[in-house]
């Protein structure tokens, strides 16, 4: 199945998830307002944090190698049930350690202990989400991309339900506890499509396989280093603002972010169901670099319509998924627009040093692309304001588009012989 025909099929999940989430951000722009959003958001950075902790960041993993051992059955089920078991037993820990944590976390986050009790629901379902993200992650590696798709969409739409029936109940406790139900509970609908595939009957509780846990500890480095920077440093700089600025303030730039993160699903899940499975499969540095190339040329002209789109559409884009208490927001689209460009096509290049395993070239350019995020965003507020954050978001991604360029030019000026 070739990019065209997998970005369609993708494109669909992308639509309906796109679709639901302006349903589920107008909802809580009418009923948390800007300072909820902010909240919200340090919610959603700190699950992101656990959710890769519970299964030691190895989903990539279980892509790579059930597509990379496409022809040997045995060996896919020996990793996915590696998988399992380092998910049971990874999850289990870390939802303890919330639980114990529960009261802490919720005034580090949330700046109050009256959410406290959001924090052991956390630990107790942060389970399901583990299994579900191995199992979502075998689906793509098998290359079943209908089935992934549908399940996709179906748990979209549970999302939508359930975020508009608890926040319109509760306002914004109810829109934290379904944030963390639809993240965990989905297990459910993904076992329900998948309960009768070979594969998924003949998963186990198995002592690892030193081998496969070595071929997966690469993955959870470099993961690991991504899920414990990046999330960590939206979190201080959204502290930050909220600190120096205010909540509201805090609440427009989780807004942006949102609408950035909306808009690139299109891209970032294409690559994430073709790009990543296909480079997985490609030995040979000439064809590889071919890869990359037409990557290049498919995504980049539809990126640059997206980005000016967008940014002609910002306060009609404001309007339509918050309201006219968000219309603050629209100084700060032009260098979140450009960072975006500098996103996507430093992910081309980088996601190769993912499938090829250059662990000391991911953990360099994660903790620089944070590092630099965080403190140029400290300074820009200082000496800027609120948009100052968004200078700060282009010009590390601009530095961290060429850094990924010079750590691969062994492959991207690579010459036939």
């Amino acid at each position: 199945m070739n990019l065209l025909k997998t970005s369609f099929l993708s494109s669909i999940a992308t639509v309906i998830k796109i679709l639901t989430g302006f349903i589920v951000n107008k909802v809580l722009a009418l009923y948390v307002g800007p300072a909820g959003i902010a909240q919200i958001g340090q919610l959603q950075n700190f699950f992101s944090i656990v959710s890769n902790l519970s299964n030691f960041s190895i989903s990539q993993g279980v892509t790579k190698y059930v597509s990379f051992y496409g022809e040997e059955e045995d060996t896919q089920i020996k990793y996915i049930n590696a998988a399992i078991t380092i998910s049971f037993i990874a999850s289990l820990i870390t939802g303890l350690l919330i639980i114990v944590l529960h009261k802490y976390l919720s005034v580090l986050l949330l700046r109050s202990e009256k959410y406290a009790d959001i924090f052991i629901y956390i630990g107790i379902f942060l389970i399901l989400y583990a299994v579900n993200s191995i199992l979502l992650a075998a689906v793509n590696g098998f290359k079943k991309i209908r089935k992934f798709t549908l399940i996709n969409v179906t748990q979209s739409f549970f999302g939508l339900a359930l975020s508009i029936l608890l926040t319109v109940k509760w306002e914004l406790r109810g829109a934290m506890y379904a944030y963390v139900l639809s993240q965990t509970l989905v297990l459910f609908i993904s076992i329900g499509f998948l309960l009768k595939e070979d594969w998924v009957r003949k998963i186990r509780l198995r002592k690892v396989d030193r081998s496969i846990l070595k071929s997966y500890s690469n993955y959870t480095v470099m993961s690991m280093i991504h899920i414990l920077t990046v999330p960590v440093s939206f979190i201080i700089i959204r502290n930050y603002i909220t600190d120096t600025l205010s909540f509201d303030d805090a609440g427009y730039w989780q807004g942006l972010t949102k609408i950035s993160d909306t808009y690139l699903m299109f891209i970032t899940m294409s690559l994430s169901v073709y790009y990543l499975p296909r480079l997985s499969e490609i030995k040979d540095d000439l064809k590889l670099k071919k890869e990359i190339f037409d990557g290049y040329k498919l995504i980049i002209p539809i990126l640059t319509v997206i980005l000016l789109a967008v940014y002609f559409m910002k306060d009609f884009a404001i309007l339509i998924l918050y309201s006219a208490e968000f219309l603050e927001m629209r100084e700060l689209f032009l260098f979140q627009l450009i960072g975006d460009f500098f996103k996507i096509a430093s992910w081309l290049i980088s996601f190769n040093m993912l499938v090829k395993e250059m662990t000391k070239h991911v953990i360099i350019t994660e903790l620089f692309y944070s590092i630099t995020l965080t403190v140029l965003s400290i300074v820009f507020i200082k000496m800027f304001g609120l948009i100052g954050v968004t200078y700060a978001y282009s010009l590390t991604y601009f530095l961290y588009f060429l850094m990924v360029g010079y750590m691969m030019r062994h492959i991207l000026f690579l010459k036939a012989n």
